[in-house]
């Protein structure tokens, strides 16, 4: 709609923004519910699932104040962000009917690269709780081993990774888990090129990104 042709302020916009604000309402209490729901970082898909189903009642109550005072600040701003991952999925939809069914952009090749931000609480309890899981993968060793093999935090860390992988070190007592990263990384590789020769890489593409930051 051009600008000329925008009546502002009439009372079917007062009406429509006063619905708006009412739906918004809902759907943030909704969204509080699920997310308080969650209990750590396993239920973290059902948060994006919870803010994916209230992003459009946010984008409704921006349009309703804009059609009303010709300013939708300061939830405008997340029609750039919902534009933007419609297009990665038009984008990726092409590219798997261009290819086949193979993956967007004729991608051979996926690395996942993980970013885990810990702060430490307790030095002491992480080396304790990297000795005990030094033990559960050597269930013939002994305390002493466990004491000569983990000196410092990076080895604790290292067998907390080797004993239950590195998603469950953020809930060693001793730890607490601030952020995580998660980047997947495309490359396009030639027919028959060796996917482990570096001469090959041209740094790849990159097809997603996450960014958590976990609360104090």
């Amino acid at each position: 709609m051009a600008d000329d042709d925008l009546t502002q302020f009439t009372p079917a916009g007062a009406e429509r923004l006063r619905a708006a604000a009412a739906e918004l309402t809902a759907a943030v209490t909704a969204h509080a519910e699920a997310v308080t729901a969650v209990t750590g970082d396993a239920g973290m898909p059902e948060v994006f699932a919870a803010s994916d189903r209230l992003l459009p009642a946010v984008l409704a109550y921006a349009d309703a104040q804009f059609d009303l005072t010709g300013n939708d600040f300061p939830f405008g701003v997340l029609h750039g962000y919902a534009e933007d991952d419609e297009s990665q999925v038009e984008d990726a939809a092409v590219g798997d009917a261009a290819d086949g069914g193979t993956t967007a952009s004729g991608t051979t090749d996926v690395s996942v690269l993980q970013r885990h931000d810990l702060r430490v609480t307790d030095e002491a309890a992480v080396l304790a709780a990297g000795r005990r899981a030094y033990l559960r993968s050597r269930p013939d060793g002994d305390a002493a081993a466990a004491a000569a093999d983990v000196t410092d935090l990076g080895r604790a860390l290292s067998q907390l990774a080797d004993a239950d992988g590195w998603d469950a070190v953020g809930e060693t007592p001793g730890l607490r888990a601030t952020g995580r990263s998660v980047l997947v990384i495309g490359r396009e590789l030639a027919p028959g090129a060796d996917p482990d020769d570096d001469t090959e890489d041209d740094g790849g593409e990159l097809l997603w990104s996450q960014q958590d930051v976990f609360p104090g």
